[in-house]
């Protein structure tokens, strides 16, 4: 999932969609509220595959604990990319 051609998508599509008349603080707002529901998206998301990963794996707690750091890994790296779209 890349997350960057996503966004950029969005945000795209909003600029299109938003009136003209609109000042720009707003429009600004509007696609912060956008970039954060995304990301909270994304953590939620990192959250319950863990927890499920957890679940799966509980007598093989080490093959969960490498599935979490990769998992870790991944989700640092979405929100590097998000904070660097801002």
């Amino acid at each position: 999932m890349n997350l960057e051609k996503l966004s950029n998508r969005v945000t795209q599509e909003l600029e299109t969609a938003l009136s003209d008349d609109l000042p720009a603080a707003e429009r600004e707002a509007i696609l912060d509220i956008v970039r954060r529901a995304m990301l909270d998206s994304a953590h939620r998301t990192h959250r319950e595959m863990k927890e499920t990963a957890v679940v799966c794996c509980g007598p093989e707690a080490d093959l969960a604990h490498k599935i979490q750091e990769q998992m870790d890994k991944k989700r640092n790296m979405l929100v590097a990319n998000l904070t660097a779209m801002r």
